[in-house]
């Protein structure tokens, strides 16, 4: 078997390998070759150093990896690793991985990172052996909302663009790699941008793609909090997406506030994660 990047595959052939190997995961997967390539676009992901076993022609195993400059120097991040049951217990993401390290320590990558569902103990295992170690965990919230009182504390408004300096004022948390800036930057094209106004000064927000209908981020200022906005800005997104199921991906599990929130409103937790890193020396 041989191990070598995906620059030269076809986006089709690794979507069915990508399918393949999470038909039977934990929680089963199902990508559509337009969530490939947006994941793809939105996450930095390089096919340059993203890798594949080869069983001769046939595709095995896959890792896609995206790469991003950081205050802290380059980090790369595990977007997918999959490998098809018929080929499992036999070390290919090993494998892969002692492929990858010798191209990220040529471009000098200080940190990497990836997440992995907490009940996927062979996966953490595997990844600790690797020099892997736990980071945070990150609770995934799913659900129709039930707004129980629609305030109308705030005045609503969309915003057609990013305000991150206001945005990250409100923040506790940082968000993971599918949530971060740069993502929703990458794929702004596919946001709405939803600000809470008081007496003209913006103090909560939220951004979601309607399609999807994930919501990426949501914060409101540490003054405003108990006051409803929050409840006022997840009722607008309900009517948006016609109330129906909506998604809160990659929460950090000790943000009590959010969370708290997230379960007042009936959004029940779907899976949990460990964010993983490991220093690349």
């Amino acid at each position: 078997m041989e191990v070598r990047n995906l620059e030269q595959i076809g986006l089709e052939k690794l979507l069915s390998v990508i399918n393949l190997a999470f038909s039977d995961y934990i929680v089963p997967l199902k990508w559509t070759l337009e969530i490939l390539k947006a994941k793809i676009e939105s996450e930095d992901v390089k096919l340059t150093l993203s890798t594949g076993v080869f069983d001769a022609d046939k595709m095995v195993a896959c890792m896609l990896h995206g790469i991003r400059a950081t205050d802290d120097g380059l980090m790369v991040y595990n977007a997918a690793t999959g490998v098809i049951p018929d080929y499992r217990g036999k070390g290919l993401v090993a494998k892969m991985y002692d492929s990858l390290l010798p191209e990220l320590k040529k471009l000098k990558v200080k940190k990497m990172v990836l997440e992995v569902i907490t009940g996927n103990h062979s996966a953490i295992k595997a990844y600790e052996k690797m020099g892997y170690t736990v980071a945070r965990k990150l609770d995934c919230y799913s659900g129709k909302p039930h707004i129980k009182k629609n305030s109308t504390a705030a005045t609503l408004k969309e915003l057609d663009s990013f305000s991150w300096s206001e945005f990250t004022s409100f923040w506790d948390i940082l968000p993971s790699w599918q949530n971060a800036i740069q993502t929703l930057e990458n794929s702004k094209e596919n946001c709405r941008v939803i600000g809470a106004y008081m007496n003209d000064l913006l103090v909560g927000y939220a951004i979601f793609n309607p399609t999807s209908r994930k919501i990426n981020q949501f914060a409101i200022a540490k003054d405003h909090r108990g006051q409803g906005i929050g409840s006022q800005i997840f009722s607008h997104i309900n009517e948006v997406v016609e109330q129906q199921e909506v998604y809160v991906y990659n929460v950090d599990h000790t943000a009590d506030s959010t969370l708290g929130f997230l379960k007042s409103i009936g959004l029940r937790e779907k899976i949990a994660q460990f964010e993983m890193s490991r220093m690349c020396n």
